[in-house]
């Protein structure tokens, strides 16, 4: 039994069982990792919509407290005015000036008589008007009840503005109406209220009246003011068939096919005896919010494959590696031991050769520095290094100016030496053991800086600068020197994505094209998706 349990675990067919395994085993770690994300990520969106409609309930809840405590002591007033038979008027003006000058939020405050007329006001010029068919009158006209704070429907002022009010019902000696208390609401500070909360770009937050009807929306979408969203099946119609005070629902806003997440909650204080409620809505798209979650999936999943098939592709091989290896162990043993010496010294010819080879390869036969394939597999290299550790990443990017004249005017034997002598030169002033000079192509080379700033690739590039002018290599046919000059383009970052290298590069290329731009002869500095800036010739001798 023994040897069976041995043979078996020495058996291919054992491998695969164990490789299998792992897989699995791994498909089900990274599965539930995956599920525990998502789950993560819903519960602390709905946590942070949540805190976000609070934020605004509270506030609304405080304004109308705010108005609800003006409006009894406004009612107290005229009441006691009345009882001892004294005319109110005199001082109900600048009480309502008082009050709507003290609470935040509240746009006018005016008192109307029986008829619907304003009598008084915070605003004088509503004094005079009648709005006898506004819901703000008309609800506690037809209502008895001198505690309750009516909320109107949205609905645009007199004074041409989008607003929402509160009333409440003022009697006389008899019981009868004497008038009309009238708080109207600034919406531009709840729009400024809303807006302070959103933390997204995809974020949406709303204010609707307890019938449905639209007062605000943040962004706006295409729906229009006073729009009724209480829609078969909407969210706003589950929320209030909930009879809860704040439901976390997901589906479909008006005006928009994609699916969103959204916490609602309504403002319904005991102590307010408001006649509706105010629903306050704060949501999320859902493709947006879970976007980074899908990514991570697919991530996962890319990852996972090429594991699972580099895993068997690679026991496949092994396998079959040794296989092929113990036949020819057998067949061959006798012949390896007595050539062992011999494939020793060919295995060393071959590597020095190998290693001759590789050298040739990242070396430019010109200049004798590195050439552009080592270039790019040093960038490669150094930006995963500088990504990893958090370091900065900086490139040079140097230009010969006017080289092609200076080739057609000394010759192109002329021209190498110029090649030799900006590289010989090039090569001695980056000090560090990392730092990279190659020629990128042509009268072009760049510099790789690992571990450097933008203000000290600057400075390094304004040193190379120098260094090539003071060559005071002859360029009898420059437009901009009497010499050979450079122009350095840099560029610098600290690299977050695994594919930001080109950005990189171009930037230093684009801040090279801006050095030629502003004369030539001089150092320009861009970072990735920024406009590049030009850095001035210091002042020292011409060539």
């Amino acid at each position: 039994m023994r040897d069976f349990v041995r043979r078996f675990f020495r058996s291919t067919r054992a491998e695969w069982l164990l490789l299998a395994a792992n897989l699995a085993l791994l498909a089900g770690f990274l599965a539930f990792s995956l599920l525990s994300d998502r789950r993560s990520i819903a519960h602390g969106e709905e946590s942070r919509l949540a805190t976000q409609t609070q934020v605004i309930h509270d506030l609304l809840l405080s304004q109308f407290s705010s108005i609800r405590r003006a409006h009894l002591n406004l009612q107290n007033e005229l009441h006691t005015a009345q009882a001892r038979g004294v005319n109110p008027m005199p001082f109900v003006e600048r009480r309502l000036q008082g009050f709507a000058e003290v609470i935040p939020g509240v746009r006018s405050m005016s008192l109307l008589n029986a008829s619907g007329a304003v009598i008084a006001s915070s605003r004088h010029e509503l004094i005079g008007m009648n709005f006898h068919d506004h819901s703000y009158f008309q609800l506690p006209q037809h209502s008895d009840d001198l505690a309750t704070l009516y909320l109107s429907p949205p609905y645009t002022t007199a004074l041409g503005s989008w607003s929402i009010s509160l009333s409440s019902r003022i009697n006389d000696a008899r019981g009868k109406l004497a008038g009309v208390i009238v708080s109207t609401l600034d919406p531009e500070r709840l729009s400024q209220q809303l807006q302070s909360v959103i933390y997204a770009p995809d974020m949406w937050i709303a204010a609707t009246h307890g019938n449905g009807q639209l007062f605000l929306m943040l962004p706006e979408l295409p729906v229009p003011r006073g729009h009724n969203l209480l829609g078969a099946g909407s969210m706003f119609q589950r929320h209030i068939e909930s009879s809860a005070t704040s439901n976390y629902l997901s589906g479909v806003l008006p005006g928009s096919d994609a699916q969103r997440v959204m916490f609602i909650q309504t403002l319904r204080a005991p102590e307010l005896h408001l006649d509706f409620p105010m629903l306050i809505a704060a949501s999320r798209n859902r493709e947006d919010l879970y976007a980074p979650w899908w990514r991570s999936l697919w991530q996962q999943l890319l990852l996972y494959s090429l594991l699972a098939g580099s895993s068997s592709l690679g026991l496949c091989l092994t396998q079959r590696r040794r296989r092929q290896n113990r036949q020819l162990q057998r067949a061959n043993e006798r012949i390896l031991r007595d050539k062992n010496h011999v494939l020793e010294e060919l295995n060393q010819q071959l590597q020095a050769q190998s290693n001759a080879l590789q050298a040739m390869a990242f070396r430019d036969g010109l200049t004798g520095i590195a050439n552009r394939r080592r270039f790019d597999e040093a960038l490669t290299a150094e930006w995963r290094h500088c990504r990893r550790e958090a370091l900065p990443l900086a490139i040079l990017m140097i230009d010969i100016d006017f080289f092609k004249r200076y080739n057609d005017h000394y010759g192109h034997q002329a021209g190498d030496e110029c090649l030799r002598a900006v590289a010989q030169t090039l090569s001695g002033k980056p000090g560090r053991a990392h730092d990279l000079l190659a020629r990128y192509g042509g009268e072009e080379f760049v510099c790789l800086l690992p571990n450097c700033d933008l203000s000290g690739a600057n400075i390094l590039a304004e040193a190379l600068r120098q260094a090539v002018a003071d060559l005071q290599l002859a360029h009898a046919d420059s437009p901009s020197a009497s010499c050979v000059t450079i122009s350095i383009g840099v560029s610098c970052c600290i690299p977050e994505a695994e594919e930001g290298a080109c950005a990189l590069l171009a930037a230093a290329d684009q801040a090279l094209y801006q050095a030629k731009q502003n004369g030539r002869n001089c150092v320009a500095s861009a970072l990735p998706g920024v406009t590049s800036t030009a850095h001035p010739l210091p002042p020292g001798p011409p060539c």
